[in-house]
């Protein structure tokens, strides 16, 4: 059984980029505007863009729905969010 907590990037990235043409790593960077040394699906540079876009769609949320901070259980939740529902649950978190 996990113990630790997870979160799926794609689950996220789904809710918050629901208008993207693709939700792969690399379609998603490109999509956003994310610096990249333009190396894809080895480990490290994988990892590093995934962290970017991570923080990125944390700072898209705080600015899009004047959040003061963005923790790992609203990321959680919003995984788990019908898209068509999000904005609604937005409007409970502020």
């Amino acid at each position: 059984q996990r113990q630790q907590e997870i979160a799926c990037s794609v689950l996220v990235s789904r809710r918050v980029y629901p208008d993207a043409p693709s939700h792969k790593l690399v379609e998603l960077v490109r999509y956003i505007g994310l610096p990249t040394e333009g190396v894809y699906h080895r480990a490290l540079a994988d990892a590093t863009m995934t962290a970017h876009l991570w923080l990125r769609m944390q700072e898209e949320i705080r600015f899009r729905y004047e959040l003061d901070a963005v923790p790992f259980r609203l990321m959680q939740n919003l995984q788990r969010i019908p898209k068509h529902k999000v904005e609604a649950y937005f409007e409970r978190c502020r």
